[in-house]
């Protein structure tokens, strides 16, 4: 099987200047990407093309649009669902809708709504204690998936 092409999803607007905050969140995310990249996945990454801070010249309908199109594109979403976020619930139902597969992943203790939980989408749900945890977790779920894919 050749490489998969991945959607890393996740919350950026109003999350704050804290060390937890939007800043903290995208290397997050990246170091998610990276991980993907290390096995040889394609990965988009929604900040680093249209970031309302990097790209300020980008129309919300634009960001939406693109958006949507590289979920449609996309084999698989990693959804970090940790905070909330309109734009990544908007995200998991567009994954539905086209047949995209979906990765919650979240701190252990972190209440998530049953509504996304039960999104038929999501085929797996990454609960990790610390950002290190999560980056094993997601290897090594990659690799058990492509290899259960593989078979089919």
């Amino acid at each position: 099987m050749t490489g998969l092409r991945i959607y890393i999803s996740g919350p950026l607007t109003n999350q704050g200047a804290d060390k937890n905050g939007t800043e903290h969140l995208k290397r997050f995310y990246e170091a998610i990407a990276a991980v993907c990249q290390e096995k040889g996945h394609a990965v988009y990454v929604p900040h680093q093309h249209t970031d309302p801070i990097a790209h300020p010249g980008i129309s919300p309908v634009d960001v939406y649009k693109t958006d949507m199109r590289e979920i449609g594109k996309a084999d698989l979403v990693l959804a970090y669902v940790g905070k909330a976020s309109h734009g990544v619930g908007m995200e998991v139902e567009r994954a539905y809708h086209t047949g995209t597969k979906v990765v919650l992943l979240y701190e252990r203790g972190t209440k998530i709504s049953r509504l996304l939980k039960g999104c038929p989408a999501v085929i797996k749900e990454i609960e990790f204690v610390g950002e290190d945890d999560a980056l094993r977790q997601i290897s090594m779920f990659l690799d058990s998936w492509q290899e259960s894919t593989a078979l089919r």
